[in-house]
């Protein structure tokens, strides 16, 4: 398990609440180590991770609607566990 910093949460909170995939993209490769081949991944599933992210915040319910209409028009559930 990756030790992670105490404002880590806040941080991810506030790239989250901004709708910045590519803050989230580098904010990933910081604190959590992923691997190179998702790391290259293009701006599509970034956008698409950080929306999954926002509708499984309770502090983003404001943006929840917004964000599952996006994952929705695209073809996409909330649900983390399906890209």
């Amino acid at each position: 398990m990756i030790d992670q910093p105490a404002d880590y949460d806040a941080q991810l909170y506030s790239i989250l609440e901004a709708r910045d995939w590519e803050r989230l993209r580098e904010f990933s490769r910081e604190h959590n180590a992923i691997p190179d081949d998702v790391y290259e991944q293009p701006q599509h599933f970034w956008e698409v991770m950080m929306h999954k992210l926002i509708c499984n915040r309770f502090d983003l319910l404001g943006l929840h609607p917004e964000s599952r209409a996006w994952l929705s028009e695209r073809g996409y559930s909330t649900d983390l566990g399906d890209y």
